[in-house]
């Protein structure tokens, strides 16, 4: 099935190279006049300031392994081109000249199927007259560096008899011993694969902490990996028009910034059975409050028309994708409605949005920051941030997944952030939203705005101790000023968090000492913050009411309940501070 959309999606392009052709980057150019005389006397290099490892250009392209890897037509490395060795050994320079002799078999082979093209004439009759060995190269070239032919200022693989003779040349060596049979990819009767032609190019796949090399997104090369033993495409026939297609949409889309989500190890690769205007990842990257409400609101509101138009028959696909060596591992796939996927956005902003310290109203955290957030906070790079080097391993994958599916976060992730937030002491917006969502999401039916901002008659005990304990912390704050040197967070939070009974009601007896004091200055501060902790002491209804231990739901409740009441508190202060500051109208 996947090959199948990326065949069908590859229809749909107007932008990708020909068969058998990838985007490459030429580092060096070997100019030749159409007499086949060379036309410059050194390499010309086609780096510059904008492109620094040379010139991104469609060239021809074929996966190649073993001991003796066949040439390429006309773009290839150093070591074809013009016989650049690695090393000064005998060893060397016989390889070298290998594979230069192979390049030039190929070179006339394309003039012999192309004997009315002068410019297969002229490349050929440049390299049998070995000025290719006479050329010079600068001392930066390297052996693996792609260099390919200009003829009259014009790239001779660019041609229409290269790009055909090509095509002929890799379904030799990729056709299956079968021949023609019925391609599962298209239905059609044709010539069949034995391996994919091209590979997933390196770098497409992030390979974590290892190098990335080209990956093959099918590969059965022993007889315990396949179907009754057979090795290779035997048991999935694919035809070589739909094998290549399949291949070049799937690169072109892991190119495409706005077609990817990368991830520390892996990549999700997304496209549409038809254009529209919704880019559900730009939403995950970077959401606005604003559209965000809209986009809650029109798909809650019955009757409305969802932004995709309204056209059910429209699909979204994505595939994700990791990397074990030189194969590619197809972690998910996923073909579902984009109206569905719209519903999916709009709940999973729905279910995390959160009240913030600064910001009136709900705000909606992007995607990446929320996994980021799972992780240590700490210095990096002489900033305080969160570090990417702590973030569980497949994170932000597992969130990229349950946001498209609209499924839970992963189990690991509650007990894993709670551990987190009692080693910082710290609780910001993306930790809460996340905390928000996992608590959600656990929920059979969850409850409309559960949890969204304060929620002074929540009936979880938890909550509620959480409530207290910033508004402790906010009577020591008052009382203290710039006196204190830790809060009463700094110290006790992590405690409070699993105990919070055996510290809420030390922390209440000093906060009697707190009051008294803060009563000598600001006796309306002293009565309005007595008032809220009888208020949400009256919701635990007694010392004994605080739970002596919490569990991880209690504990997630507890810091939502401390976040919601700090959030709450700044607000009404940032108001009376607003109103304070607006003159009076008679």
């Amino acid at each position: 099935m996947l090959l199948t959309r990326l065949a069908q999606h590859a229809q749909q392009r107007s932008d990708l190279p020909p068969p058998f052709y990838r985007n490459r980057t030429i580092r060096w150019a070997i100019r030749i006049t159409g007499d086949g005389l060379p036309a410059a006397k050194a390499l010309d290099d086609r780096s510059g300031t904008d492109q620094p490892a040379g010139q991104p250009l469609a060239a021809p392209y074929v996966y190649r392994s073993g001991q003796r890897p066949p040439a390429v037509l006309l773009a290839d490395t150093l070591q074809y081109v013009v016989a650049l060795r690695a090393a000064d050994t005998k060893r060397d320079l016989a390889e070298a000249m290998r594979r230069n002799g192979d390049y030039i078999a190929l070179l006339a082979r394309w003039r012999d199927n192309a004997p009315d093209d002068p410019v297969a004439r002229a490349v050929l009759a440049f390299f049998e007259a070995e000025h290719h060995l006479r050329i010079k190269v600068p001392a930066e070239a390297k052996p693996a560096d792609v260099a390919a032919i200009m003829v009259d200022g014009q790239w001779a693989h660019l041609r229409g008899s290269a790009v055909s003779f090509w095509a002929k040349v890799v379904r030799e060596r990729k056709s299956s011993a079968a021949g023609v049979g019925i391609c599962l990819v298209c239905g059609q009767p044709g010539p069949l694969l034995d391996t994919i032609p091209e590979a997933i190019k390196s770098g497409a796949i992030p390979a974590g902490g290892g190098r990335g090399r080209d990956a093959q997104l099918v590969s059965v090369n022993k007889a315990a990996q396949g179907r009754s033993g057979k090795i290779q495409l035997a048991s999935a026939p694919v035809c070589d028009g739909c094998g290549s297609a399949a291949m070049s949409a799937l690169n072109a889309l892991l190119a495409d910034e706005v077609h990817r989500y990368r991830c520390a190890d892996s990549v999700l690769a997304w496209w549409l059975r038809e254009p529209a205007l919704f880019d559900p990842l730009a939403w995950l990257r970077q959401p606005e409050p604003g559209q965000v409400r809209e986009l809650i609101a029109q798909v809650s509101s019955p009757g409305r028309e969802p932004a995709t138009g309204g056209v059910d028959s429209n699909a979204f696909y994505a595939v994700t994708l990791s990397v074990n060596q030189s194969r590619a591992v197809v972690r998910d796939w996923l073909e579902v409605p984009l109206s569905q996927i719209q519903r999916r956005i709009a709940a999973w902003f729905a279910d995390h949005q959160i009240a913030d310290l600064w910001h009136d109203g709900p705000q909606v955290v992007p995607l990446w920051l929320m996994a980021r957030a799972a992780g240590r906070w700490g210095t990096e790079s002489g900033q305080q941030r969160y570090l990417t080097a702590a973030v569980p391993p497949g994170c932000e994958r597992d969130l990229l997944l349950a946001a498209l599916r609209g499924t839970r976060p992963p189990g690991y992730l509650l007990p894993h952030l709670l551990q987190r937030i009692r080693a910082d002491s710290r609780i910001d917006v993306a930790r809460a939203a996340l905390l928000r969502l996992i608590l959600v999401r656990a929920l059979d039916s969850p409850k409309e705005n559960f949890m969204l901002g304060l929620d002074p008659d929540a009936p979880y005990p938890a909550y509620q101790c959480g409530r207290m304990f910033a508004v402790l912390e906010g009577i020591q704050r008052e009382a203290l000023g710039r006196d204190v040197n830790a809060t009463i967070a700094d110290k006790y939070l992590p405690a409070a968090t699993t105990t919070p009974r055996a510290v809420l009601v030390m922390l209440k007896r000093n906060a009697s000492a707190h009051l008294k004091r803060l009563r000598r200055s600001s006796g309306g501060a002293a009565n309005a913050l007595s008032n809220r902790l009888d208020e949400v002491l009256s919701h635990l209804h007694a010392d004994g009411n605080i739970p002596p231990f919490l569990d991880l739901e209690g504990q997630a409740q507890f810091i939502l309940g401390y976040h919601h009441q700090r959030a709450a508190d700044i607000a009404a202060a940032r108001a009376y501070s607003a109103q304070k500051k607006t003159p009076a109208t008679a």
